[in-house]
């Protein structure tokens, strides 16, 4: 039987009303993937030079997954910013439904 996957829906937010983003292992796979070679160091400079200031001992633990639940919406676009890469990316938001708030999409 073949395996059929849920499409979770999204809604569109302005990340100023967002508080945490979920933190996952996939997520932090991704960012290591992303990441590369540049040292965690660099990375932090980087993310610094975005107004996002952050340890790489913290940016180490979201790699690792450990204990870190979420992430704020301004670090996450922050890395975005520097792996030039989207926010669905980053996310590993495949199979996703946009819904923009007051938009009824029946009607498309």
């Amino acid at each position: 039987m073949a395996r059929q996957e849920k499409e979770e829906e999204v809604v569109m937010l302005p990340l100023s009303e967002v508080g945490s983003i979920k933190w996952t292992k996939e997520r932090g796979e991704k960012m290591r993937s992303l990441r590369g070679e540049m040292p965690l160091m660099a990375l932090s400079k980087k993310l610094a030079e975005n107004d996002v200031e952050i340890s790489r001992q913290y940016l180490h633990r979201m790699e690792t997954y450990s204990d870190v639940k979420g992430a704020s919406p301004e670090l996450v676009a922050g890395l975005c910013k520097v792996f030039n890469c989207t926010l669905a990316e980053l996310l590993c938001l495949r199979e996703t439904k946009i819904v923009q708030l007051g938009v009824d999409n029946r009607n498309f």
